[in-house]
């Protein structure tokens, strides 16, 4: 391998890392922000007026916990395409949810990071969840190969 491809490697392999631990720790921080107030999270989701109340609630307890999960995966070789997946899934959610309400021209707060965060929804948050998304869907499409051979190698005989 020459030295501009190693260099090269090495570049890429330090923005992987660097994705992963940004939207690693967004989630983490987000899950936690949201968790920490579930009713006023539950209101925030209300407010985008596109879930049957009867899920709110659930939605409420249960996306923080995923956030959460989905962030420490991202930590962990292993679960890392997993949770690239569930960030870029969640994060192309969360934008087309922005995005019916800025159509319908529904005045809201994003929500993103529980009740603390003063964030009105608007075509650059949109545009920065696709992002973040198109960031996770790049991890998962680089770990992938990774989650392939460790499940094709065969497993240590067991005495």
């Amino acid at each position: 391998m020459s030295e501009s491809s190693r260099r090269a490697a090495a570049a890429k392999a330090l923005l992987l890392l660097l994705a992963r631990l940004g939207i690693a720790g967004l989630f983490l921080y987000a899950g936690v922000m949201k968790a920490l107030d579930p009713a006023a999270f539950a209101q925030e989701i209300a407010n985008f007026r596109i879930l049957p109340e009867p899920l709110i609630g659930p939605l409420a307890l249960f996306l923080p916990a995923i956030e959460v999960f989905a962030g420490l995966a991202l930590l962990l070789p292993g679960y890392r395409a997993g949770g690239a997946l569930l960030t870029g899934a969640m994060l192309l959610g969360f934008s087309i949810a922005m995005a019916q309400a800025r159509m319908r021209g529904i005045d809201v707060e994003c929500g993103c990071f529980g009740a603390s965060s003063a964030s009105q929804v608007s075509w650059e948050k949109v545009a920065q969840d696709l992002a973040l998304a198109m960031l996770s869907f790049w991890i998962l499409r680089e770990e992938l190969p990774k989650l392939r051979a460790t499940a094709a190698s065969p497993a240590p005989e067991q005495a």
